[in-house]
């Protein structure tokens, strides 16, 4: 069975419609979505219940602070999430993502490698993680990590079974602010202050587990819709 995690808040509710909007014809195996509530308002899934019933979902409510949104600590405890289910299969999807591809299409990618993810070119790790976390991940004079393009953080697929330890040490670096929000860092792309939060700590992880980014078109990003 296919897990598939979203979490959203209010902020972001209008992108969240569209993605789930994306759903049509392509969920094509058994699967379950897994809405995160991480601040929806009462009108949300009062629209979630009314209009999205197409669709086998629930709402988790799940324990977050102004802090778990700030440093993106709250995608790292959606992955603990995945983890500890009992999914065959499970993927997080960010708010403005929209799915491109059939589950089953997913699952035969899968069969080439536990993990997929997509990288991010022409940005390298070296300039996309601050200095710390790569020295407490153990891979700052790594220069086959740090050439390499990042990873992004928005969509990645798990075989769940296949990729367990991957996984745990996503979350084993990812609820530890060293490597989550090093002292001085901040999510920008200029000065030595620069790092990307959970993008940085998957990134990193995936490379030290071997995992190669994948190019085919399962998903895809769109820019935000200011209303």
């Amino acid at each position: 069975m296919f897990g598939i995690y979203l979490p959203v808040d209010e902020g972001y509710f209008l992108h969240f419609q569209g993605l789930l909007y994306s759903f049509k014809d392509l969920l094509d195996v058994d699967y379950k979505i897994i809405i995160v509530d991480i601040g929806l308002s009462v009108r949300n899934t009062e629209i979630l219940y009314k209009h999205f019933n197409w669709l086998n979902f629930e709402i988790l409510k799940i324990d977050w602070t102004s802090d778990d949104k700030k440093t993106y600590r709250f995608k790292v405890k959606v992955i603990e999430l995945m983890l500890n289910s009992s999914f065959d299969y499970t993927m997080l999807l960010d708010s403005k993502n929209h799915l491109k591809a059939k589950l089953s299409f997913i699952i035969s990618l899968l069969e080439k490698s536990p993990v997929l993810i997509q990288d991010i070119s022409p940005y390298l790790e070296k300039d996309w993680t601050h200095k710390t976390a790569l020295e407490f991940m153990g891979v700052s004079e790594n220069e086959k990590i740090l050439n390499s393009n990042q990873y992004q953080s928005n969509n990645p697929v798990f075989d769940r079974l296949k990729s367990i330890d991957i996984m745990k040490d996503i979350v084993k670096f990812g609820m530890n602010d060293t490597a989550l929000c090093p002292l001085g860092s901040k999510k920008s792309f200029e000065g030595e202050s620069r790092h990307r939060q959970d993008q940085s700590v998957i990134s990193v992880v995936l490379k030290l587990h071997n995992i190669k980014p994948t190019y085919e078109v399962y998903s895809n990003y769109h820019n935000t819709i200011h209303t």
